[in-house]
């Protein structure tokens, strides 16, 4: 069974206390359980989290080159991209990195990939695709 059981509707976002759906590109295609444990990890890692990638078209994945079985593309979705966050206590954005890092791990997380920019992703499809994993995108051969 998938992570996720459904999609949101507009009624479940005011479970959520960390995220509106404006920074999901289509929220109505997000997992409610990922969102869920979204909402957990932001909580737990006590640092901001900037959704730069979630749910996406297959067109829209094609064009930013994401890998031909992209969790991006599956809804319900359960897989999202944090963008970098640096601030002037911490300017590579190494603590709020390790902070998500940490807390996604320590809820399950056992699919993490990493961009040339800094950037993460995270995705619970464990169920679906080969987990555990950790890829960096200089050495991702699903691209």
């Amino acid at each position: 069974m998938a992570f996720s059981s459904r999609c949101m509707v507009d009624a479940d976002w005011h479970e959520i206390k960390h995220f509106d759906p404006s920074e999901f590109a289509i929220p109505g295609n997000m997992g409610y359980e990922f969102t869920r444990w979204l909402d957990t990890l932001r909580v737990l890692a006590g640092v901001p989290m900037h959704i730069t990638s979630s749910s996406r078209t297959h067109a829209h994945n094609a064009a930013v080159g994401g890998a031909s079985d992209s969790a991006h593309v599956d809804v319900p979705c359960n897989a999202v991209d944090i963008g970098k966050s640096p601030t002037p206590a911490d300017p590579n954005w190494n603590f709020a990195r390790f902070k998500i890092l940490d807390a996604a791990m320590q809820t399950g997380c056992v699919r993490i990939g990493f961009y040339p920019n800094g950037s993460l992703h995270l995705d619970r499809t464990e169920d679906q695709r080969p987990a555990p994993r950790l890829w960096n995108a200089v050495d991702n051969p699903a691209k």
